[in-house]
């Protein structure tokens, strides 16, 4: 009922179209955005613009992030991504994230911005880029699945930022992303999330089997397992906040990623380098 692996060049296409779908939606409610709309307001225009797409559930529910919320701050909870009543305000960073399912792809996307101008979300956005070409490097390169997230732990350390993705639910750099093969329980969800792919996640990760997270615990001793990976690094300092998530192709033929057009690229296409 969920494929995970082996997929056919189509189906790439299709992951790749949905991925592109779901940014442009990302994308297109960033550019609507004013002062003083709240997160809560923004998830509802997220959900009404999925909706409208053909996406009516999710493998987790549209997420916005405004200000010190894009950080993560102290002891942040998994949980407490979910939309508040915060509202937006000049200079705030925000990031917006969905993970829905069309036709029974999934795919879980993220576009972080900054609503003005902030030195220190530029200085974030420059690391970016270069950890998703470190990622794919490692990988390539046949290191455990587990090294690689601690390498990414000690990277962004090293470059004097904090580790956020330590925070999100599973402490995930990444996690799988599926296709259902049967249309049997594809409707079903509760507040928004589709009990058919949730409920293989959850079983899998507790359970056993190749996990469907990809952090630094011992569940992620062995190589990279073949799938779609969607990728979320996420960095942090001084209370700005920013990350990117696409998927990550791992299979016989390497690591690569799905697509190399996607907004994040075309904004890191026009930042000046560090100095």
């Amino acid at each position: 009922m969920i494929k995970t692996n082996g997929f056919t060049d189509e189906e790439l296409q299709y992951f790749r179209g949905y991925q592109r779908l779901s940014f442009e939606i990302l994308e297109d409610t960033a550019l609507g955005l004013k002062i003083g709309d709240t997160e809560e307001s923004v998830t509802r225009k997220l959900r009404k613009a999925f909706h409208k797409a053909g996406a009516h559930n999710y493998f987790h529910v549209p997420v916005a992030l405004f200000g010190e919320r894009s950080a993560y701050p102290g002891d942040f909870g998994p949980f407490e991504a979910l939309a508040t009543d915060r509202a937006l305000k000049e200079e705030d960073t925000v990031i917006l994230d969905a993970a829905p399912i069309f036709d029974g792809y999934t795919v879980d996307t993220s576009h972080a911005f900054n609503f003005g101008r902030s030195e220190t979300f530029c200085r974030i956005d420059r690391e970016l880029p270069v950890l998703r070409n470190l990622i794919e490097q490692w990988v390539n390169e046949g290191k455990m699945f587990q090294q690689i997230a601690w390498n990414v732990d000690d990277h962004i350390r090293e470059i004097g930022f904090e580790n956020c993705h330590r925070k999100h639910i599973g402490a995930v750099l990444g996690h799988i992303v599926t296709k259902s093969e049967k249309q049997r329980l594809a409707s079903w969800s509760y507040k928004g999330l589709a009990i058919k792919q949730v409920s293989w996640f959850l079983a899998r990760s507790l359970f056993g089997g190749p996990t469907p997270n990809w952090n630094h615990t011992n569940a992620c001793e062995g190589v990279a397992p073949h799938g779609l990976w969607a990728v979320e690094p996420h960095l942090a300092k001084d209370g700005v906040g920013a990350k990117f998530e696409e998927i990550l192709i791992v299979d016989e033929n390497g690591a690569r990623w799905l697509d190399d057009d996607l907004p994040h690229h075309r904004r890191w296409a026009k930042l000046t380098p560090s100095a």
